[in-house]
């Protein structure tokens, strides 16, 4: 015989409310300590998801912490290796870091936050300063090379001619542009820089009428009766040829005088360095004894020896000749004084060797009559120079005090 419990139970309609509410009285407890897990987890998860002051909400995986600034930075930078090119903006980057030259034919970013790629260079030619990550220990910074005392010394002396100059003081300026130039520590390229500016305060110092007071190179002079210009010369005992008074002052007629008339004098001495590489003669004024303290006067440019003939060493002048008759040493072939095929030209300054450069002889500076020569190797080891030029330099190159040094 079936309990009424169980007939009740059969079937899920046949189910009386009067047996429900005492199942239910015997799980209440399971049912409340459920309740009470789920409400718990909701709280936990509500104060999880509440923002704080030094933290992003989380759930937005876009940001990130920016160090040290409290605001957003794009996540994901690690290892961006062009976030660290100049141009990236950083917590302690300046406006002027943070930008940079493009190159002509380079393509700049567009998005404003990517760098250019590390080996772009700047609108100098520079490469662009690489920054560290700010996170990161400050780097080494590069090694500054300082110039050499001698550098900067010369470079003090260029800067103190230039501010002569500037100020109108060329005799100063020439003085300390020349000891400038003869610094050995002189840089080739200050070296073609001081020429042109002694050249063009020589133009105005030496080679014109005009006398600059202060000047110790040249002198006033007054022309008193029986005054000749070769007299003058030995008078005031001046090194250079009378013809070179002459060209100075511009005289039409160099043996006519005027009682009273004014002339500038110039002193000298005068001596020459060859630098054969350069194919160069420069002129200096000053005592042969002292050639650190010579004056830059001039250059020239000349022809050498072919098979670098051209011997290297410290020669005094031993004898001036003006339209020289000449012999080749080599074939015999004579040419007479007036002969136009004559290949040293009109004027002739012969070598004499000091010390070790005895051995050298039968060199010296001359003329030419192949004005192509010039810049060349193509004599028999004499120096050549330019038919203008060889009559300059004779008038002012004097015999037995004059000297002439040979440089490689």
């Amino acid at each position: 015989m079936a309990l009424p419990s169980q007939s009740e139970r059969s079937t899920p309609a046949g189910r009386s409310m009067a047996s429900r509410p005492a199942g239910m009285g015997a799980n209440k407890p399971l049912v409340i300590v459920l309740l009470l897990v789920v409400c718990a987890a909701g709280v936990y998860a509500l104060f999880t998801m509440l923002p704080t002051k030094d933290q992003p909400p989380k759930g937005d995986p876009t940001l990130t912490k920016a160090p040290n600034t409290g605001t957003p930075a794009p996540a994901n930078n690690a290892g961006n290796t062009p976030s660290n090119v100049l141009g990236a903006q950083g917590p302690n980057a300046s406006d002027s870091a943070a930008k940079f030259a493009t190159p002509s034919g380079a393509t700049p970013a567009t998005d404003g936050t990517k760098p250019p790629p590390a080996d772009v260079t700047q609108a100098n030619g520079t490469p662009p300063t690489i920054k560290s990550d700010p996170t990161s220990n400050p780097p080494t910074p590069p090694a500054i090379v300082t110039p050499t005392a001698s550098v900067m010394s010369v470079r003090a002396k260029m800067d103190a001619g230039e501010q002569a100059f500037a100020q109108g003081k060329l005799v100063e300026a020439r003085e300390t542009f020349s000891r400038a130039y003869l610094d050995k520590d002189c840089a080739p390229l200050d070296r073609a820089l001081i020429r042109e500016k002694l050249t063009a305060i020589n133009r105005d110092l030496l080679f014109s009428p005009k006398i600059t007071p202060g000047d110790p190179l040249v002198e006033a002079y007054t022309v008193q009766s029986g005054d000749v210009l070769d007299r003058i010369r030995k008078k005031r005992e001046l090194t250079v040829d009378s013809k070179f008074i002459a060209r100075i002052n511009g005289m039409a007629n160099p043996d006519v005088l005027k009682l009273g008339q004014k002339l500038k004098l110039v002193r000298g001495p005068f001596h020459a360095v060859v630098t054969k590489s350069e194919f160069r003669l420069d002129l200096f004024a000053g005592s042969p004894d002292e050639p650190e303290t010579w004056t830059f006067i001039r250059s020239f440019s000349v022809g050498l020896g072919d098979g670098n003939s051209t011997p290297v060493g410290l020669f005094t002048i031993r004898n001036k000749m003006e339209n020289p008759s000449w012999r080749n040493p080599r074939t015999g072939e004579a040419f007479s004084a007036d002969d136009p095929k004559n290949p040293i030209g009109e004027f002739w300054l012969g070598w004499e060797g000091l010390g070790d450069s005895k051995i050298h002889t039968g060199f010296g500076v001359h003329g030419t009559i192949e004005p192509a020569s010039i810049g060349k190797e193509m004599s028999m080891g004499c120096v050549r120079m330019a038919t203008d030029d060889i009559a300059m330099v004779y008038e002012m190159l004097s015999e037995r005090i004059s000297l002439v040094r040979v440089v490689p």
